[in-house]
């Protein structure tokens, strides 16, 4: 499952989320930087969060909320300072 969203008014920012459940792999990124990476290859847990902190002058917390639903189904919900801003599902 992959995803990007746009944070920012004034200072505009990129979020990059890549999630492979074959591989348990994830990865995101903050304007193509990696600031967050996990491989984990047994039990992946039913509900992970991923939190950060985009900007400089204009700070933004961003949560990843990563459910899952079935065997390789997630829903990820995507807050931006505390406010719902899209979920992402695939089944």
């Amino acid at each position: 499952m992959k995803f990007t969203i746009e944070v920012g008014e004034i200072e505009k920012h990129t979020v990059e989320y890549d999630f492979n459940p074959l591989l348990g792999t994830l990865v995101v990124k903050v304007d193509k930087q990696t600031v967050k990476r996990h491989l984990r290859l047994v039990n992946e847990p039913v509900r992970e969060t991923h939190a950060l902190i985009v900007g400089n002058s204009e700070k933004h917390h961003v949560r990843i909320e990563k459910e899952r639903t079935s065997t390789f189904g997630h829903r990820n919900s995507v807050f931006v300072n505390n406010r719902l801003l899209k979920v992402v599902e695939n089944n």
